[in-house]
């Protein structure tokens, strides 16, 4: 599980410097978060991370984007069932495409977009886009290392 975390945890960094570097007003918008948030004289550290909303709303636009593992990990049927208007029988291995989820232009208005903006809440409640977002997976089959990301 720690191997896993720590590649992951590098490639989706990896990801979130290219874009910021790409879109400076958004690397602008981070740094007058953390400015404000944290200020200058230390170090971030987890108990910041609540106040600290742009950069998470940051960190979900490139997993939506660049998701470390873009085919998350294989699901078999337990019973008949109808995926896609396909007829699936039970024992059928199946994948599913976050890549392609995230960048389905009838889930996302411009989907080949980074606008972290899409994943800000209002009054705390979740946005509709962390509602879409599957890149750790859904429900009880959902990434074990999600809380370690």
């Amino acid at each position: 599980m720690l191997l896993a975390r720590t590649d992951t945890a590098a490639i989706t960094l990896e990801w979130a410097m290219s874009n910021l570097l790409n879109h400076p007003e958004v690397l602008n918008k981070a740094r007058d978060e953390l400015y404000a948030q944290v200020g200058q004289q230390r170090l971030i550290d987890e108990h910041d991370l609540p106040k600290l909303e742009y950069l998470q709303s940051i960190i979900s636009e490139t997993l939506r984007l660049y998701p470390a593992a873009p085919l998350l990990i294989p699901h078999m049927s337990s019973s008949d069932c109808i995926v896609g208007g396909y007829d699936v029988p039970a024992g059928t291995i199946l994948l599913v495409n976050a890549w392609a989820i995230h960048r389905d232009p009838h889930l996302w208005d411009e989907p080949i977009s980074f606008k972290p903006e899409r994943f800000e809440t209002e009054n705390g409640e979740i946005s509709e886009a962390n509602k879409k977002l599957v890149a750790f997976g859904i429900g009880r089959r959902a990434c074990l290392g999600m809380g370690l990301a």
